[in-house]
């Protein structure tokens, strides 16, 4: 029902978690938000760059937004492209007052890039 009224915003997309950070939501919100929303959707919650492709492949959803391991990975896109290791993302930094988390993630060496 939610997804048929926000046709009517003529949202730009609409984006949804598949999941929440507690592990409470575990239905499958994903599916029923591609059969009523006519718009973009864009997708996130542990998603790895194979499932999302595969995902916009089978049109599931047009985009995946990469949160935590964007975040932990400044360099996120060329890590893909280049098939190099991801850093882990460290929740224990998250939604502090200083940098630790949010810039100290190393970069992977240039010669990779």
């Amino acid at each position: 029902m939610y997804n048929r009224m926000a046709n009517a915003f003529n949202l730009a997309y609409l984006h949804v978690m598949r999941a929440d950070f507690f592990g409470v939501q575990t239905a499958d919100i994903v599916t029923p938000a591609r059969e009523a929303f006519k718009g973009a959707l864009f997708v996130n919650m542990g998603y790895d760059a194979p499932e999302a492709e595969a995902g916009i492949a089978e049109s599931k959803f047009d985009a995946a937004t990469f949160g935590n391991n964007f975040l932990a990975n400044p360099d996120y896109s060329e890590r893909i492209r280049a098939g190099y290791e991801l850093n882990q993302p460290d929740p224990a930094t998250y939604y502090t007052t200083d940098a630790k988390g949010y810039t100290d993630y190393s970069f992977m060496p240039k010669a990779m890039n």
